[in-house]
């Protein structure tokens, strides 16, 4: 709802300067700036109202009007209320926006699996700002509120969110390489989800083969978790954001809306407004935050100090890089149906980070526009969709496994590295690090006294220690090389020999005898796996 607020304040992008006069016919003409980017339809049927209110222009979204003007149906209905904001026009061309609107809320459904429902309300909510035209965004823009509250039901779960005091700030200034640079923080104090996942019904017993009728099974317990967290928070950021070209490339599709073709000086048209909407943005990031995570299970209670996601993108560029990130310490768990040493081994802190580097969105972007014809029955030609599935084969992205760990009470495992593709086929370079190794090989020893099956386990650890290298700090480190041939060396041992060679039409690799004498030849060797003694460390 927050958001509906902000977008809708953005539509106003290219908002003439009025005169500092508020009045009827300044009114009429902010009326018909925001239809270009919500339809004359929107403003004829009073679906958004704009009225000079003393030295204001009050605007108003009515989602009661927008369910009248849509055809007439029986799967969803609601009262969404009426979201409203005053604008003030000042000297410099720039706009003051407040609002104090954030209405209750319901909506019912009638889906496959029976009706859903749901609700909302934000209490003594408040947002202002300072909207800028020349930028097409808030310089500056803050909101509040004191209180969020949620609940829906449906025929699998029911689930019920709450938030306490709630805050946030947006900053943008006009970027040098065009378009916007924008930041935003916002955080809400004591989130708590309730989800309760209700067991599917008991299918009826009724007897078919005479016999007498069961007793009904009686339904199972519904399973309920419960999440709390003592701060929710967000942020994001951009870099060169093009939203003036975006909301440009917004009213073309609202003014073309009910037209079946278009000619083509439109087809142009778009085109170049798609073109000019590129790379959409130069960098672009986000995250969020938990803080303080408690979650009651059937299992019991587990816990985290904290857990994130983050995601970085770059815009549409010749070599594009794509980054996600999850994060989360400070781990507790309940008494779990586990042995009693393993405990040691659940991680505390996790981290899991990867991406993809070199995409060349560029060139396929702009060969897409160029092919495009809205005309034709498919937009885009067999001819375009051939080359560019044949250029992704033949310079395909590489994958970035960025650093990512893996820490216990007593160990610490970390990876970092790359894989890249030569025709489809993967080569790849890891480095593998870990703290506390002999810890964990002592821990594992002490419990084979008591489960000797452990021992198995115990002779693979052994062995992966003697492939890995010593380190200053007392960590050992495993440099993992794979080459597109299929072999694999670790810290320069081979481990694995080259995948065997299958010419066209040759199937003795497909489980045939084996050639008189192969047998004896190939003794200590299986599948081209070649265990070799490492080299002196």
């Amino acid at each position: 709802m927050r958001r509906l607020l902000l977008i809708s304040c953005m539509m106003a992008v290219t908002t003439p300067v009025f005169a500092q006069t508020v009045d009827a016919k300044g009114a009429d003409e902010l009326a018909a700036t925001l239809s270009k980017y919500f339809g004359k339809t929107a403003i004829e049927k009073k679906i958004i109202n704009v009225v000079p209110e003393a030295d204001n222009y009050r605007i108003t979204f009515s989602t009661a009007k927008l369910l009248e003007s849509l055809p007439k149906q029986d799967y969803i209905k609601g009262d969404f209320g009426e979201y409203s904001l005053l604008t003030k026009p000042l000297a410099d061309g720039s706009w003051n926006v407040t609002s104090s609107t954030m209405p209750r809320g319901s909506v019912e459904m009638v889906t496959p699996t029976g009706p859903e429902t749901l609700q909302w309300s934000i209490d003594n909510a408040n947002v202002s700002g300072i909207f800028d035209p020349k930028i097409g965004a808030f310089s500056k823009a803050s909101f509040a509120y004191g209180s969020f509250k949620l609940k829906s039901t449906s025929p699998t779960q029911d689930v019920e969110a709450s938030a306490g005091s709630a805050k946030g700030e947006t900053i943008g200034t006009a970027a040098a390489s065009g378009g916007v640079d924008f930041s935003s923080v916002q955080s809400a104090a004591d989130f708590r989800e309730t989800m309760t996942i209700k067991a599917p019904a008991p299918t009826d017993g009724a007897a078919t083969d005479g016999g007498a009728t069961p007793a009904p099974a009686t339904p199972a317990e519904p399973l309920k978790v419960v999440i709390r967290g003592n701060e929710l928070g967000a942020n994001a950021d951009a870099k060169g954001f093009r939203n003036l070209q975006l909301l440009d490339l917004w009213a073309f599709f609202i003014a073309h809306a009910g037209e079946k073709t278009l000619k083509d000086t439109e087809q142009a048209e778009l085109k170049a407004k798609v073109l000019a909407a590129l790379p959409l943005w130069d960098k672009l990031s986000g995250a969020y935050h938990l803080a303080d995570l408690d979650v009651e299970t059937p299992l019991g209670p587990f816990a985290a100090k904290n857990v994130s996601q983050e995601l970085n993108f770059d815009g549409i560029s010749k070599s594009g890089g794509y980054h996600y990130a999850f994060r989360t310490n400070g781990l507790k768990y309940p008494s779990l149906p586990i042995p009693e040493w393993s405990a040691q081994f659940l991680p505390t802190d996790v981290e899991f980070a990867f991406g993809t580097t070199g995409i060349d969105l560029d060139t396929v972007a702009k060969a897409a526009v160029a092919d495009m014809d809205l005309n034709r029955e498919k937009p885009f030609s067999d001819e375009f969709e051939a080359s560019t599935a044949a250029a992704f084969m033949m310079n395909p992205p590489k994958v970035v496994i960025n650093k990512s760990l893996i820490r216990t009470a007593d160990t610490e495992l970390t990876v970092e590295g790359e894989v890249s593709f030569a025709a489809l086929k993967p080569e790849s370079r890891t480095t593998w690090e870990m703290a506390g190794f002999d810890v964990a090989l002592d821990r594992l020893t002490k419990a084979s006294k008591q489960e000797p099956e452990i021992k198995n386990y115990i002779v693979f650890a052994k062995l992966a220690k003697d492939f890995g290298t010593q380190l200053p700090n007392g960590h050992i480190q495993w440099v993992v090389d794979q080459k597109a041939d299929g072999s694999v060396s670790v810290n320069g041992n081979p481990v694995k020999g080259p995948d065997p060679v299958v010419e066209p039409g040759d199937d003795t690799l497909d489980g045939d005898a084996a050639a008189p004498g192969e047998e004896e030849d190939n003794e200590g060797m299986d599948n081209g796996i070649v265990v070799m003694p490492p080299a002196p460390q």
